[in-house]
């Protein structure tokens, strides 16, 4: 969290002693506000929190620039605003899963309870139809016994033709609810695990897959963090809905690039994650060098006015030892030397025993 806030333009502030005001400690304390409600949205991330977690950032940002007061707070007013929509659509959303489980619950309570029904009542008339046989023994009339006996023998099928049409049905509705509720699961499940606007993974897939594949045994990999140049000026530019374009064509290109094995995913923003598998850092910086240039292609006739959009990428090769923290640490420090070398490049960032390694040979 910034300590350094530049002192928002306020007329006539009183003076606290050592020189801090009533406004800095304001903006200091809303500062580390917005920054623990980002760290709270960050750590149950389902990839639509990346966009406010961004404007949460942007807003910290401008506050500590000492941004006019009144535009700060529109700023503010649009992302708290979001914030709202999504934790009460979360909460619909958890609602409605609640109710599709309980319905399902009261379905298989019904079905076992009109299941021993139909058994209780079966045996009831298997009981009694016994003891119309028994007593059917004690008769002498040839011809009453026939005819009582194939009454009798009519009964029992008419009651097993019901009892089953009844069993069919109970399981057929039975089969359909539980159908619909295993969709309800997978489309749960599937929005959890993907960013719904690039309809790649989100942070936390991202995590997940990474930590996996960080456990012994499994072939080595490289991780790459992407970053769309200049971003906050096409969507200033452009507008919003070309932003967006924009960061489905990265994604989408991104996809087409890989190896259906390699993982794409979607921090939030305009941040993209890559992780490619069986590759070192030289072959990774010659196949991620064309996904560089693939990506201005697919994104030219999106900004017609204006530069191309580019991407930057920072690439760091697992080592042993490595962490989910310290892999993406090197591949971000990597991004950092690829902005600062210029638009659209590729940095690579080794560990000190892939560096050390190398040596050697």
């Amino acid at each position: 969290m910034s300590k350094n806030l530049v002192a928002l333009p306020v007329a006539r502030t009183p003076q606290k002693p050592g020189g801090t005001s009533d406004g800095d400690v304001l903006r200091r304390t809303l500062d580390e506000a917005l920054g623990t409600l980002a760290e709270v949205l960050a750590a149950g991330d389902t990839g639509a929190l990346g966009d406010i977690i961004s404007s949460l950032d942007r807003c910290r940002a401008e506050l500590g620039a000492g941004i006019a007061p009144d535009v700060f707070d529109l700023h503010a007013r649009a992302c708290f605003e979001a914030t709202r929509n999504n934790a009460a659509h979360a909460r619909n959303r958890s609602a409605e899963q609640r109710a599709q489980v309980a319905s399902l619950v009261a379905m298989v309570r019904e079905t076992v309870a009109t299941i021993a029904g139909d058994q209780a009542g079966l045996h009831d008339s298997l009981a009694g139809s016994a003891g119309r046989f028994e007593r059917l023994a004690t008769l002498n009339d040839l011809q009453q016994i026939q005819a009582q006996l194939a009454q009798e023998v009519a009964t029992l099928k008419r009651i097993t033709i019901e009892r089953r049409a009844a069993w069919e049905k109970t399981f057929e509705d039975f089969g359909t609810r539980l159908s619909s509720l295993e969709t309800q699961l997978d489309r749960t499940r599937r929005e959890a695990a993907i960013d719904p606007l690039t309809n790649v993974a989100n942070r936390r897939t991202f995590e997940q897959k990474c930590r996996e594949w960080l456990k012994p045994n499994r072939p080595g990999f490289v991780m790459a963090m992407v970053d769309v140049d200049d971003f906050k000026m096409i969507n200033d530019r452009h507008g919003h809905a070309v932003g967006d374009r924009v960061l489905v064509a990265v994604a989408e290109t991104l996809v087409r690039s890989l190896r259906a094995d390699d993982l794409v995913a979607r921090l939030g923003g305009d941040e993209f994650v890559i992780m490619a598998a069986c590759l070192t850092l030289p072959q990774a910086e010659g196949r991620f060098g064309a996904i560089g240039r693939a990506v201005q292609n697919a994104c030219r006739e999106l900004v017609t006015d204006g530069p191309t959009p580019s991407i930057s990428m920072g690439i760091a090769e697992c080592s042993a030892g490595d962490t989910l923290e310290s892999l993406q640490r090197r591949a971000d420090d990597a991004l950092y030397q690829a902005k600062k070398n210029g638009k659209g490049r590729l940095a690579t960032k080794a560990s000190p025993f892939i560096r050390d390694l190398r040596k050697e040979r």
